[in-house]
Formats: structure tokens, C-alpha cells, sequence
């Protein structure tokens, strides 16, 4: 029997985490057929620990059997594991030692690898199939991926300055699926995509068919409302800074509908164009040069100032004494020194800045010309948010001006706090990148009544009462032993230390 009880924040991590190595588990999966040959009258005890999990023979054991034809095995669940050490490493976390601890991390690793598995067999059990609109949303989900992909490579060879640019192409979408230990080509990793895809559309269409009857009464509804208005209204009085992110992320996802609006938020479009490529090396020396510089011409102004004060016999308060480049030792040649570097690195820096400064500049002009800014937004705009979520194009994005936004550089917000409704800025650099912002309006400020939510607050009531039922039912088949076996004896000395 599995034991799911481990920290929630352990549980997220890994659902991130396991999302987040999708591609990386390509290349162990790809090999791992979904029925395997072995059988679990072979597992047997292993003393490998997580460190040398690839050289461990014990790997193809099957550790986990989900009806007749999936299989988890100990290689799979070893390598998910030790993905997961590398993220608490990565976010400063320690991983487990204790035994206790190191099985529970097992059963939540465990877990999310069963739960794939056994959607896919209780989809074929009860006839689940994609429909050929679904069928076509695949297709387009790998194309979209492939082509992101083929663009990307295809970049590279170009700035290679390749002779055949399609052959290299090729050949470096081959070099990165090797490098990433995936053992297929190109075709096979479409292939791999399409069956990846393929796989999590069946296992939404048999979420939404166990779940198709679900709704919500208008007391729930009630309930609903109340709650997460109490819960908006108290973390976003605390915090205003945090609802742009959050009411942002629902306009994008959907999900809990946001009832409550502080005061101080506004939206804006915004255009920003990001120069192309990396600043020159010479750029980066050029400054750590600068920087020393800097430090140098202090101390030696330092010196000079304090030899001063000594021999004016002056108090340490006073105040009136300085100093000239003359009176600092070596101060001209550092002043000369600096400033020929600098004149190189503002020179290498404009030669890195300008394609973008003059897209912008063409912006610009096109707005004074009279072109809409939602025109202009869609020409020049390199920001992809506009282009994955079109509806911010009419909507704008938001910006908090009534204290301290977290998300937008505070020159942008100071720029935007002088226009009137329908006004833009002129071209503004922030950090590297080229802004021009317009005002779209204010956000209407305050509650919003569950006679203007109701569909909304109703979706998410639904959906959140389909969650429960779903990770109800997965965690029934999880534990049916008529359906999941599990060989402990196989995988428990995974990640623990061999006495």
C-alpha cells in the first residue's frame, strides 16, 4: 500500500518538477516500453543508492504493474528520484536521509508516475478515444512544438553562416536530442511528441467524462462566493502589489475569478522591442576595467582629501575642504584611462542597442502618424504574452500605481502615472529594453457582486468540486490492488545510504 502522506509542498515540487523534466524523461522513456517483458517474479533487492542509479543492473525490475500491460520499473522511478534530489538542490533545498522521509518522497514520486499510467489504462478500459477535433488539436500541439524547435536551430545555423542552412538545421536538432540523452532522431522524436500529446489529450477526455456530470446548487454557489471574496478582500488589502500577477494569471488560465480589485491599478498597453543577440564581450571587460577605475580614483581621492584635512590641521567634521584631479595621485591618468574606456564601451554598447532603438523609433513614428496603438502593438511588439493571450492586446496589461509595483520597472510606472486615457509615452529605455506604454484606463476599483460572477464563481465551483472527485478517484485505482501491484523490495533502497 502506497503512503501519501508527505508535505504538500513536497507534492507541488514534484508536480512542477515532473512538468518542468518533460522533455529530459524523453530519452528514458522513449526505451521504456508502456508493457514490459520483465516480470515482478524477477524483482529482487537492490543496494544501489541514488548516486549510481545508472549503474545499477537491477534498473529494467518492475517495481510498479498497473493492470496487465504498464509497467513502472526500478530504472524509472530511480531516475525521477534523482531528478528530484537536483531540484532541492537547485532551490537550496536538503533532500531527505532519513528513511521515514526518503520512502515518503519515493510514494509521491511513485505516485505521479502511477497516476499517469493508470489514467491511460482505465481510458482504455472504458473505450476512451480522442475525437478527430482533438485528433487535430494534437497535431497542431506537435507541429507548434516542432516548429519552435526547427526555428530555434535554423537561427543558429543561419548565424553559423551555414552553407546548406536546412542540413545544419537538421543536424543540430540531432546534436541537442543527443546531447539530451534521447535515443531517437528527428522523425522519432515526433513521433514521441505526437504519442506524449496523444496520451495527455486521452487522459483529459477521461477526466472530463467521469466528471461531465458535476455541477454546483446555488448554495454552493453562495458559499463559493462569500469564501473567496473573504480571501481576496483580506490578502489583496494586505498586498495590493499581488492581485495584478494573480488577476492576470486567471485572464491567461481561468480558474478562481477575482472578486475583489484594490484601489490603484490601472492597464496599460505596452510595446517593447529587446535588441537581438548578446553585447560584445569587449563591452563586459570594458566595464569591469571601469569599475576598477572607479574604485582606484576613490581611494587615491580619499588619500588626498585626508591629507588635506591634516595638514589644515582641520576636524574630521569640517566641511568646505576638496579636492581637484591634480591633487589626487595618478588622477588624470585614471580620469583618461576611464573615460577612453568608457567612449569604447558606450560605443559597443550603442552597436548592440541600436537595431532596437530604431524599431522603436519607427514605432513611434507610426504612432504619430496616426496608426492605432493596437496596430502598432501587433507590428513591432516583440512581447510574446500579446500573441499567446490576444485578448491583452484589448485589454491591456496591469500596472499598480498607487505604491510600489513589483513587476514594472519603476521608471515605466512613473512615465504611465503622467498620461491621460489614451495617451503613450515617447520611447523609453529601461534596462536594455525599448518601451513605449499606453494608457488604457483604470481599473474599476472594488467588489464585484456574485450577480455579475455568477457563471464565473459557478465554473469554478464545478471545477473545483471535479478536482476533489478526480484525485478522489485516482487515489481509489492508486490503491485498488485488483489494478496497481506495487514491489516494494524493488524500489525501497532507492536514495538511501548503503550501510
Amino acid at each position: 500500500m502506497m503512503n501519501n502522506t508527505w508535505k504538500k509542498a513536497l507534492s507541488v515540487l514534484i508536480a512542477v518538477a515532473l512538468t518542468l523534466s518533460f522533455a529530459a524523461c524523453a530519452g528514458k522513456n522513449a526505451n521504456t516500453a508502456s508493457s514490459s517483458n520483465a516480470t515482478a517474479s524477477d524483482a529482487t533487492a537492490s543496494d544501489a543508492t541514488a548516486s549510481d542509479a545508472t549503474a545499477d543492473p537491477t534498473r529494467d525490475e518492475v517495481a510498479v504493474k498497473v493492470g496487465d500491460e504498464y509497467t513502472i520499473t526500478k530504472g524509472d522511478i530511480m531516475d525521477e528520484y534523482n531528478y528530484m534530489v537536483s531540484m532541492y538542490s537547485a532551490y537550496g533545498m536538503t533532500a531527505p536521509t532519513a528513511d521515514a522521509d526518503v520512502e515518503a518522497m519515493q510514494d509521491s514520486v511513485i505516485s505521479t508516475l502511477v497516476a499517469d499510467k493508470i489514467q491511460l489504462y482505465e481510458a482504455k478500459l472504458l473505450g476512451i478515444a480522442l475525437t478527430d477535433e482533438q485528433k487535430a488539436t494534437v497535431e497542431k500541439q506537435v507541429e507548434d512544438q516542432m516548429t519552435y524547435y526547427t526555428d530555434s536551430f535554423r537561427s543558429q545555423a543561419q548565424s553559423e553562416g551555414a552553407t546548406d542552412v536546412e542540413a545544419r538545421t537538421q543536424e543540430i536538432f540531432q546534436e541537442q536530442l543527443d546531447a539530451a540523452g534521447m535515443d531517437m532522431d528527428v522523425d522519432g522524436f515526433r513521433a514521441y511528441m505526437t504519442e506524449q500529446y496523444t496520451n495527455a489529450a486521452l487522459k483529459d477526455a477521461l477526466k472530463a467524462s467521469l466528471t461531465k456530470d458535476i455541477t454546483a446548487t446555488d448554495e454552493e454557489i453562495q458559499t463559493y462566493y462569500d469564501d473567496l471574496l473573504k480571501t481576496q478582500k483580506d490578502t489583496y488589502t494586505t498586498t495590493p502589489a499581488d492581485f495584478g500577477a494573480a488577476a492576470e494569471d486567471y485572464q491567461k488560465n481561468a480558474g478562481d475569478p477575482m472578486l475583489y480589485t484594490p484601489e490603484g491599478y490601472v492597464r496599460v498597453r505596452s510595446i517593447s522591442i529587446t535588441p537581438t543577440g548578446e553585447v560584445s564581450a569587449d563591452y563586459t571587460t570594458l566595464k569591469d576595467d571601469m569599475t576598477k577605475l572607479e574604485a582606484q580614483y576613490g581611494a587615491a581621492a580619499l588619500a588626498a582629501l585626508a591629507d588635506k584635512y591634516t595638514a589644515q590641521g582641520a576636524a574630521a567634521t569640517a566641511t568646505g575642504i576638496d579636492v581637484t584631479v591634480n591633487d589626487i595621485k595618478d588622477g588624470a591618468t585614471i580620469v583618461s584611462d576611464y573615460m577612453t574606456k568608457k567612449a569604447a564601451a558606450d560605443a559597443l554598447y550603442e552597436e548592440y542597442i541600436k537595431d532596437a532603438r530604431e524599431k522603436a523609433n519607427e514605432a513611434y513614428a507610426s504612432l504619430q502618424a496616426g496608426t492605432s496603438f493596437e496596430d502598432v502593438l501587433k507590428k513591432y511588439g516583440e512581447d510574446s504574452i500579446y500573441t499567446d493571450y490576444p485578448t491583452f492586446v484589448d485589454t491591456g496589461l496591469l500596472m499598480y500605481i498607487g505604491g510600489e509595483d513589483t513587476t514594472w520597472n519603476a521608471d515605466l510606472v512613473k512615465a504611465v502615472g503622467l498620461l491621460k486615457d489614451g495617451e503613450y509615452t515617447a520611447v523609453i529605455k529601461a534596462d536594455d529594453v525599448f518601451y513605449i506604454l499606453q494608457l488604457v484606463g483604470a481599473e474599476p476599483a472594488g467588489e464585484l457582486s456574485l450577480t455579475d460572477a455568477h457563471d464565473a464563481v459557478k465554473a469554478a465551483a464545478i471545477a473545483k468540486s471535479a478536482d476533489t472527485t478526480w484525485n478522489t478517484q485516482l487515489t481509489t485505482w492508486e490503491n485498488d490492488t485488483k489494478i496497481v501491484k506495487y514491489f516494494e523490495d524493488v524500489y525501497r533502497s532507492i536514495g538511501k545510504t548503503v550501510q
